[in-house]
């Protein structure tokens, strides 16, 4: 087998088409409660009753919004496009030139190695993107809870009992996906560069900051209660 047919062989392999998919697309959706549809994600404070209600921010060690990581997944795919074309003719120049294989030989392992790294990347934006997704539909929820125990629960109808069960389940849902995405962050993260040894970022392709680990959902839902018994002390006081 000669050095050109392995090396059509090997392109062949590494410069197919690429399609972005979505990295956690074999699990199951989020279940939405019955007001996701109905509340939009900016509103005002509910009326009085118990503690001030203000929509918390969820707060993570990922700073860029979902627009700019939009953007990053732009140039990123850019970036790969123009990888490909250039590995292309990388393969015209093989074919041509019977001098100089070695020299061409690196070339291509040095763009195999930026596409790898390109790639990596790409992966990682996916990811963020769907975590913060996440993060502002757990602001949400968590806002929408806050409103219901804003309301004395002596005057809760069915209804509202339904919407709380609806509501603490998709907050559990939630957290556990978010500890799903980084925890799959992870392995990608040694699965792409276990293979190549100790790979540092391209320039202009910052290594994003790991997330923290372990949102738990029995700690969200403790400071939600505490802040409803906290409520009722308050008023007891006052009445």
């Amino acid at each position: 087998m000669g050095f050109l047919t392995i090396f059509q062989i090997i392109f062949s392999f590494h410069f197919q088409p690429s399609s972005r998919e979505d990295p956690l697309d074999q699990n199951p959706t989020i279940s939405k409660s019955k007001t996701f549809q109905d509340l939009s994600s900016c509103r005002g404070s509910a009326p009085g009753h118990g503690f001030p209600l203000i929509k918390r921010k969820v707060q993570t060690d990922q700073c860029a919004s979902t627009e700019e990581l939009q953007v990053q997944m732009r140039q990123v795919d850019q970036h790969l496009d123009a990888l490909e074309e250039k590995g292309v003719q990388l393969e015209r120049n093989l074919r041509a030139c019977k001098h100089e294989e070695e020299q061409m030989l690196m070339e291509w392992f040095s763009l195999i190695h930026e596409r790898h790294v390109l790639k990596c990347h790409d992966t990682e934006l996916v990811y963020l993107t769907k975590q913060k997704k996440l993060e502002d539909r757990q602001a949400d929820v968590e806002y929408d809870l806050r409103c219901l125990f804003n309301k004395p629960e002596k005057n809760w109808s069915q209804e509202d009992r339904d919407k709380e069960k609806n509501l603490m389940d998709e907050l559990v849902t939630i957290i556990e996906r978010r500890n799903q995405i980084i925890s799959s962050l992870d392995q990608d993260r040694q699965r792409y560069f276990g293979g190549w040894g100790a790979i540092k970022y391209k320039e202009g392709l910052k290594e994003p900051r790991k997330p923290k680990r372990d949102f738990k959902p029995t700690k969200v839902l403790k400071m939600l209660n505490h802040k409803e018994e906290s409520t009722k002390d308050s008023v007891d006081k006052k009445s």
